[in-house]
Parts: C-alpha cells; structure tokens; sequence
C-alpha cells in the first residue's frame, strides 16, 4: 500500500504540473504572437545575413512580389516562412535587377554592393561556383539554411526564457509549491483520491478530443479562461493551492516573510517543471497511471473508472 501512495502523490504532481504547463504554453504562445513572431525572427535572421552597417538587401528582399505573396492577406509584418529556393530565387534577381541572369552579371551585381562582410560571403560563392550558377544558388541556400538553424535555436531559447519567467509568475500566482503540495498529498488520501479522479477523466477527455488546434489569439485567450475556470480551478480546491491559508500580506510581518522564504524554492521547482512542457507531462502521467492500474490486485476496480 505504501508503494501506491508514493505513486498517486507522484501522479498529483505530474498533472498540477501538467495543467500549469498547458497554462504556461497557451499564455507564452500569446506573448510569442504578440512580441516575438516567427515571421520577426525570420526578419532578424535576414537583417543578419544581408545587411551590414547599411540596409544593403534585406529590405528589398521583403519588398519582393513573391516574398509578398507569403505574408497573411491583409496583415503587416513578415511571413513565417520563406523557403530554401525562394530565398536564392529572389536574392539572385534583386543582385542582377533581372529574371534571367548569367553568373557574370550577378558577380556584377554583387560588386556594387557596400563594402562589407555580406559582399564578400557572396563573391566567395561566386569564386566557388566556377561559373556554374546552380551552383552558386545551391550555396544560397545552404548559407540560408545554416543561418535558419541558427535562428530556430534563437527563437527557441527565446520561448524557453519567457515560459521558466511564466512558470515562476504562475506558480507564485497560484502558490504552486511543488514541496507543499507533495506534503498535502502524503497526508491527505481525500485530496489524493479527487486529483486522481480528476486526471483520469482529464487523460480519457483528451484522448478523444484533444485540445484545441487552433493557432489565433481569440482562440488562445478561450483556452486560457477554459483552464483556469476549469481544470486549474478544480485542482487548487482539492490540494489546497491559493493563498486562502496563507499569512496575510504585510512587509513588517515575520512570519510573512518566513512563509514567502519557505515558498520560493518550491515555486522554483515548479516553475522548472514547466519548462519541460505539457507534452512531456501528459506522456508521463499515461505511463504513471498505466503502473498505477497494473499495480492494483485483479478484480478491484480503480475509483477512477467507476467515478
């Protein structure tokens, strides 16, 4: 019996993780929209590599038709995603002022340009095309690609950044203390047995619908409501997170401070946990719950199942 609990106070951590982690995403999501799109990154990714101290290319570059055309209808901005092919397609016109260019006058094309480090990457591939032009467009594009890796690891570590400042700003917003909600866990097989409950009817939920797709803002801004009203609602009451029970707020008051000091490393914890991302923790609470079920003796039904 001892066994069980441990593993139903491990899979009440995984899902209060879980639900904050979907939290976290769908807000970070939101900010990323509003702050750091995509298309923004890809913007910053060609400024670095087309321009030097001068805006040489990259501004023409986006000017292009067929770079246009991939923006959404009726939006500003840039779009999310350019190709290997367009990016030497429109970069070998704008260099020649032409469709149909031959390696000769791109070189030409390529010497007007300011003095600079984007001139000179540009006339080595030149120099290594020896006078093979699809040559020179396949060094475009594996410059591009290179310089996209690159830029996907910005964005990314970018994202991760701003979901551990989410994770802390959540778990002090609900007071999530990894530690205390464990504590609540091990001594209290009421509030084990709800957040069981709740996570078993959450998993059989999601995998026949699963979440919402759905990329816009409005959509997002539902999923946030939905949660909290919901899900992260419903969790709190049964592990008694809130500030309901905490000290009252007073910057003179020890004991508030003590509280606020015995908190932080939990809420730290907590917030790490939600930078792993919701994918992960749903996966392992399937696994969890699947030890849970083979662990029970035969012919006795979970509380779960006949909730």
């Amino acid at each position: 019996m001892f066994g069980i609990e441990i593993l139903e106070i491990v899979i009440g951590l995984i899902f209060v993780f879980l639900l904050l982690s979907l939290l976290a995403t769908t807000l970070n999501e939101i900010i990323m929209q509003w702050l750091y799109s995509r298309g923004k990154n890809l913007h910053i990714a060609l400024q670095t590599m087309l321009d030097d101290e001068s805006d040489v290319l990259c501004e023409k570059f986006f000017e292009h038709p067929l770079i246009q055309k991939l923006k959404k209808q009726g939006t500003k901005g840039f779009p999310p995603y350019i190709s290997n092919r367009y990016f030497s397609k429109v970069l070998t016109e704008l260099l020649c002022q032409g469709e149909h260019a031959t390696l000769d006058e791109i070189e030409a094309g390529i010497k007007g340009l300011p003095k600079g480090k984007t001139r000179e990457v540009l006339l080595t591939f030149i120099r290594d095309a020896k006078g093979n032009l699809e040559q020179f467009k396949s060094d475009l594009e594996m410059w591009y690609q290179e310089v996209m890796n690159q830029a996907t690891g910005w964005y990314k570590r970018r994202v991760q950044q701003v979901l551990f400042a989410l994770g802390l700003i959540l778990s002090i917003a609900f007071n999530a203390d990894t530690f205390r909600i464990a504590q609540k866990l091990s001594v209290d097989p009421e509030a084990r047995r709800e957040i069981i409950d709740q996570a078993y009817v959450y998993m059989q939920q999601e995998q026949l619908s699963g979440r919402d797709t759905s990329r816009t803002i409005d959509s997002l801004r539902q999923q946030v409501r939905q949660l909290i009203d919901e899900e992260v609602k419903m969790a709190s009451t049964a592990l008694g997170m809130g500030w309901q029970l905490a000290p009252r707020i007073n910057l003179k008051s020890g004991a508030w401070w003590k509280y606020i000091g015995q908190s932080l490393m939990g809420w730290i914890v907590t917030a790490f946990a939600i930078t792993l991302g919701a994918p992960f923790w749903f996966d392992l609470l399937k696994r969890v719950m699947n030890i849970r079920a083979s662990s029970k003796k035969p012919g006795v039904k979970e509380d779960a199942e006949a909730t």
